[in-house]
């Protein structure tokens, strides 16, 4: 009986019931689609303003860049690696005083080199020039025990009255290392590279003339003389 009024009802009722479940399957499709769209809140949705990041470039907070010292000197050597043969090497060392981030020499102003050699330290004076420059003669004759060894050279400079003095202190001196100087070369005398001409003589064939034959005296002058042989 069930079944019989199962297939009538079948029979009667699809259509309606189609429509009735492709309708509540839309609805549901299309409330997934809605929460999937509005499920992330943004800030348009929530009212908010965008937030916006402000790089300030101003110094205010950063630390300032120290200024110049108002009197600085310096110390170093042209020549590094001066030869064993040499006498005497040029210790240069300046003396300056910055007037408004412009340096300036200080003059006049005494100047005290003190080369560190591993035997003993050795005092050179000198005078800067209107320009702050001193320049030191450091003897190095008959150093030949302190060859590749690194000498150190330390200035203390003592300006005109007002001006306090500066030290070139040794983690800033001046430095060379005495080397062996290589042997000039020297040419060998000898003679002159002589240059031979060689000529070769061409000999030239000259024609032989052939020599005209004498006539024989005869006794008979009226008969034809004969050619001698």
């Amino acid at each position: 009986m069930r079944l019989q009024s199962w297939k009538q009802w079948k029979k009667n009722a699809p259509l309606s019931l189609y429509l009735n479940c492709g309708t509540i399957l839309l609805l549901f499709l299309f409330s997934v689609l809605i929460v999937a769209c509005g499920g992330t809140p943004t800030n348009a949705n929530l009212g908010q303003t965008d937030v916006t990041v402000t790089i300030n470039l101003g110094q205010n907070d950063s630390s300032p860049t120290p200024p110049l010292p108002e009197y600085t000197c310096s110390a170093w050597v042209t020549n590094t690696t001066p030869g064993i043969g040499s006498s005497t090497i040029g210790v240069y060392a300046k003396f300056v005083h910055n007037v408004n981030g412009n340096p300036e020499g200080v003059y006049p102003a005494q100047g005290t080199a003190t080369v560190l050699w591993p035997d003993g330290s050795v005092n050179v004076t000198a005078n800067t020039t209107s320009d702050g420059l001193a320049i030191f003669p450091v003897s190095v004759a008959n150093k030949s025990a302190d060859l590749y060894k690194i000498i150190l050279v330390t200035v203390a400079f003592q300006g005109p009255q007002g001006v306090p003095p500066c030290d070139v202190t040794a983690d800033r001196a001046a430095f060379f290392t005495l080397v062996k100087s290589l042997p000039a070369a020297s040419a060998t005398a000898g003679a002159s590279p002589t240059v031979i001409s060689t000529a070769t003589a061409t000999a030239t064939n000259s024609p032989t003339p052939t020599p005209t034959p004498k006539p024989c005296p005869t006794v008979n002058p009226k008969r034809t003389p004969t050619p001698c042989p």
